[in-house]
């Protein structure tokens, strides 16, 4: 299933937030809001869904976190 994807608007560089999504859901929820923490310049980014793409591309596994 396609991944959503955006960019830094610093850097450039591709965010996956790991969103899968169906072409259709993706045109559904296109105005809804997202943020999200960049990786790349250490900024949380605010936007809506419909500022990413969808790409093939698949997303880095999430490393889980411990619970202390």
């Amino acid at each position: 299933m396609p991944q959503l994807m955006f960019r830094c608007p610093y850097t450039n560089k591709p965010i996956q937030p790991g969103i899968e999504l169906a072409a259709e859901s993706f045109r559904a929820v296109a105005e809804y809001p997202i943020s999200m923490f960049c990786p790349h310049c250490g900024e949380q980014h605010h936007g809506s869904m419909g500022d990413g793409c969808l790409t093939e591309q698949l997303a880095p596994m999430l490393v889980p976190q411990n619970p202390e």
